[in-house]
């Protein structure tokens, strides 16, 4: 991009030459920001940055929404890991079942032994107290993933008959479940299901679990719906076939990031070869103007791409903010902090959020180090003299005199009273003066009502998010 400037005299324009320069050394990324809006102001130090996004993951996972208590549940789980324990403990007694879904495939991924008695209770069939078991079977599915993973497959026989279900949601979390637990002998009910569906998002779960347990044929089907015309689709089959790891993935995966291609696909694509350790410095602008200017790149993709317009800028923006954090640039977190911060946006918050703690996964500076505190000046001590008690003089002894004995009276037994025991004194001690650290505590979340039950639809924080 040229700036075009009047002609000035000659200080003023070398002024303008030297500010130019720096403004070029010292931006992130050189002078391709001009073109899509003006940067955040570089600086936060990766420690508060840190803080600030391990501070609001776990604070948003008690939002109102559910779809972002729910995103924040599976963004923790891929961060913190088994440190965030207590949040999918939590989670598993939320009124929403989307959010006891992901909390439950949290403690699975993660397993969470302490999680183990609650996860029995959830999956028994209590006659007594009905209102104790789970009656989501979305839910009921991730509960049984939590228990295998725990050691428990008492439940996991009834995974089969869930891949007839009449819900497609059911089908579709009841072949991802069985191809995470990667038994070998859940590909013959996977293939048998596969042959007579018809729900596409369906098909694209089934090939992906099938790939999971080592199928070769999945990659081929996947690359297909990668590449079909709908959006929905193929934004759900990029994740799926780059999980693959294969040479095809990569393949189809570089071709998909062509000019020609939606920008939605683009960016998705090269946040899946970013995890792939492929990442693209071109791509990475490409996404940081997606999460600046979601509505003018969807607009400039409209017209290279021969499909149909997209508009959902703000699944855009949701998508750009996730792959951000799988290219490795730690100079992104400048851009990913103020969302963390400031955006209204729940799930785009959780996304940011979780791009920072990858990008800063070796950072983890979880406590502050202990302030250091110089020892205080005491003046001299004033000590008074001491107060020497007087000697005790024994009494002279006095030979007894020479009486005649028919002089002597009869013998007299004195006794003198015992001298009274002097008190010890009284120890005065003061606690020593400790070290002084600085600990940030998150403020507490405030208590609001829960959210009316809603459908249970899985929030796709690592696939696509939003509305197609």
């Amino acid at each position: 991009m040229q700036l075009k400037l009047k002609p000035q005299t000659c200080g003023l324009s070398a002024t303008i030459g030297v500010v130019g320069a720096l403004l070029l050394t010292a931006g992130c990324y050189g002078p391709d920001w001009l073109g899509f809006g003006k940067p955040s102001a570089p600086g936060v130090k990766l420690s508060d940055a840190y803080l600030d996004a391990r501070t609001a993951l776990l604070q948003l996972a008690q939002d109102r929404d559910p779809v972002t208590r729910a995103n924040a549940v599976e963004a923790l789980s891929t961060t913190l890991g088994a440190e965030a324990g207590e949040v999918y403990q939590q989670g598993l007694s939320d009124p929403l079942a989307v959010v006891r879904f992901e909390s439950a495939m949290a403690i699975g991924d993660v397993k969470c032994a302490p999680a183990l008695p609650v996860l029995r209770r959830m999956v028994q069939d209590n006659k007594t107290e009905p209102q104790r078991a789970e009656p989501d079977k979305r839910v009921f599915c991730s509960l049984i993933y939590a228990l295998h993973e725990l050691g428990d497959d008492s439940k996991t026989g009834e995974l089969a008959s869930l891949l007839y279900d009449e819900q497609p949601e059911v089908r579709m979390d009841a072949a991802l479940v069985m191809g995470k637990m990667g038994a070998p002998s859940a590909i013959g009910p996977l293939n048998s299901v596969l042959s007579n569906e018809r729900d596409e998002a369906v098909k694209i779960q089934l090939t992906e679990s099938l790939a999971m347990l080592g199928d070769s044929r999945s990659a081929e089907v996947l690359e297909a719906f990668t590449k079909g015309y709908y959006l929905d689709l193929r934004l759900l089959a990029i994740p799926a076939i780059a999980r693959t790891g294969s040479e095809r993935a990569i393949r189809v995966l570089k071709e998909i990031t062509a000019d020609r291609e939606p920008a939605r696909v683009r960016v998705k694509a090269s946040g899946e070869l970013a995890k792939m350790g492929l990442a693209d410095p071109a791509m990475l602008s490409y996404c940081l103007r997606a999460m600046r200017d979601p509505a003018g790149l969807l607009k400039e993709s409209g017209r290279a791409s021969r499909r149909a317009a997209d508009d959902n800028a703000g699944n855009l923006k949701f998508l750009a903010v996730i792959a951000l954090g799988s290219f490795g640039d730690e100079k992104v977190v400048d851009d990913l902090h103020p969302l963390v911060m400031k955006d209204p946006d729940g799930p785009i918050r959780v996304a940011a959020a979780a791009s920072i703690l990858r990008l800063l996964k070796g950072y983890k500076p979880l406590t502050p180090p202990a302030a250091v505190v110089p020892p205080a000046t005491v003046p001299p001590a004033v000590v008074p003299p001491a107060v020497v008690p007087p000697a005790k003089v024994p009494p002279a002894k006095v030979p007894p005199a020479t009486v005649p004995p028919e002089a002597v009276p009869p013998e007299a037994v004195s006794s003198a009273p015992a001298a009274p025991a002097s008190e010890p004194a009284a120890v005065t001690s003061e606690p020593a003066a400790g070290n002084v650290s600085e600990i940030r505590l998150a403020p507490k979340a405030p208590k609001v009502p829960p959210a009316p039950e809603g459908p249970a639809t899985r929030p796709q924080l690592h696939t696509a998010g939003g509305k197609d």
